[in-house]
């Protein structure tokens, strides 16, 4: 289902300037590229105060706290609620996401990572809000690489931090990995209005591995976003392109059979239960 209108997107930014709502890091665009193409394991970038601060204000406090409705994912792989149904959110968060598909921040980020003919992904397949509770976690992994709807390929996540007084003890560092998973060489800190832009691809691995020990009824709350582009990827030496997120086990993890099994049918489907019980 498409969740981004064509019409409602152009009438928005043609009325609000889209480098309104964004913080100063736009006067600063060489050397955030230059950090982007410089950082290892692979290509990003950490943006601190990325959104304008009354905005970023705005968009925490608009957070839904019920979660009934959203996405449950809740296995020994990935503890986190997800929602993408834009159009019931208050209009200020639902509008995030127009900002994000602009042509402005499409040649934004385009500049940023190099990659020329980066899309919107007019369905937001994989993005929206996402909350991890207490104990939530998310195995490290590489993201799809084929759209299940649009047939593009995903090349760029943009995931903006909104929880406020985050404790560093509570975890939930994005972290990234080395390309023969032995080292973590990227830990982003959770820390209000601050976004990490990365690129993914098949050296992109990258997760929430720790437990998250925050309190109950404290939620690890994001926003993410992704851009597209056509198919580009070398695939002669593999089957074919990933359709679903792909999990791994890092080389300081002593090796769970059971986990391996669960990582295989989560490369085909969502798990259920009677999968690990």
């Amino acid at each position: 289902m498409i969740k981004i209108d064509k019409s409602y997107l152009h009438t928005l930014t043609s009325s609000i300037p889209v480098e309104n709502i964004l913080g100063s890091w736009v006067g600063r665009i060489d050397d955030i590229r230059e950090n982007f193409q410089k950082a290892k394991p692979f290509e990003s970038v950490v943006i601190d105060d990325f959104l304008q601060p009354e905005y970023a204000h705005q968009l925490s406090e608009l957070f839904p706290e019920n979660f009934q409705d959203w996405y449950h994912y809740d296995n020994p792989i990935e503890k986190k609620y997800a929602f993408d149904n834009i159009e019931s959110l208050s209009v200020p968060l639902k509008n995030y996401f127009y900002f994000m598909s602009s042509p402005f921040m499409v040649q934004l980020f385009s500049n940023i990572s190099g990659i020329q003919n980066i899309e919107y992904d007019e369905y937001l397949h994989g993005a929206g809000l996402h909350a991890h509770p207490r104990h939530g976690r998310l195995q490290i992994h590489l993201d799809y690489e084929k759209h299940p709807h649009s047939g593009k390929e995903r090349r760029l996540n943009v995931i903006l931090f909104l929880s406020k007084d985050w404790k560093e003890e509570w975890n939930g560092h994005n972290e990234l990995w080395n390309q023969d998973l032995s080292e973590c060489q990227r830990k982003t800190a959770v820390q209000f209005n601050r976004a990490i832009l990365f690129k993914t691809n098949d050296i992109s691995y990258h997760g929430v591995p720790e437990q998250i020990q925050c309190p109950e009824n404290v939620f690890r709350k994001s926003l993410a976003y992704y851009y597209v582009s056509p198919l580009s990827s070398d695939t002669s030496q593999k089957k074919e392109y990933r359709k679903k997120a792909t999990f791994f086990q890092t080389k300081t993890e002593p090796y769970n059979e059971t986990l391996q099994r669960l990582f295989k049918i989560r490369s085909e489907r969502l798990l259920i239960p009677s999968d690990w019980s």
